[in-house]
């Protein structure tokens, strides 16, 4: 590892810290927003939130079908409609800054590459889903206070007992 990567660990380590110190939200005007208002209208897909990673997952509901086109247009009106929503309650949320990273293989073809991914559940458990495409890479502190009540002690458990450094 060279001085500047160094460097850039150690300012993600601080800034990591100080997001596990300011520790879980009691309330937040996002936390009523379900994933599910961004993908009402689709059949191919379907948002969830990951851990220990800030990140919306996409999940193809038929991955041998789906193509990268249409897993791009999704995530892009997904970005687009949770930037007003989010910012019409938050001004915080505007033009939220996500990074848009979708999944692809080193070969020919059209169609999505899965990953599995650990997804967080309603009920706060952790399971994989092997179906992720790709995903909405988020501001962590942002992400923590989307996330349903219910799901920021344990994003955030996991969260502070990672190893996660985004290079995107």
């Amino acid at each position: 590892m060279n001085a500047w990567q160094t460097r850039k660990m150690q300012e993600y380590a601080r800034y990591k810290n100080e997001c596990v110190r300011k520790g879980v939200p009691d309330q937040t005007s996002v936390e009523n927003v379900p994933l599910s208002t961004f993908y009402s209208n689709s059949n191919e897909f379907q948002l969830v939130w990951t851990s220990p990673a800030p990140r919306i997952g996409i999940v193809a509901q038929s991955p041998a079908t789906t193509t990268l086109a249409s897993l791009y247009t999704f995530m892009s009106k997904v970005r687009s409609d949770a930037d007003r929503e989010l910012g019409r309650r938050d001004s915080k949320f505007s033009n939220f800054g996500c990074h848009l990273c979708l999944y692809v293989r080193g070969q020919s073809g059209t169609t999505v590459t899965c990953r599995q991914d650990q997804v967080l559940t309603e009920n706060g458990r952790l399971t994989d889903n092997p179906n992720i495409v790709g995903y909405i890479q988020m501001d962590e502190s942002q992400y923590v206070q989307w996330l349903p009540q219910n799901l920021r002690k344990v994003w955030l458990d996991a969260f502070n007992r990672a190893d996660h450094f985004v290079r995107t």
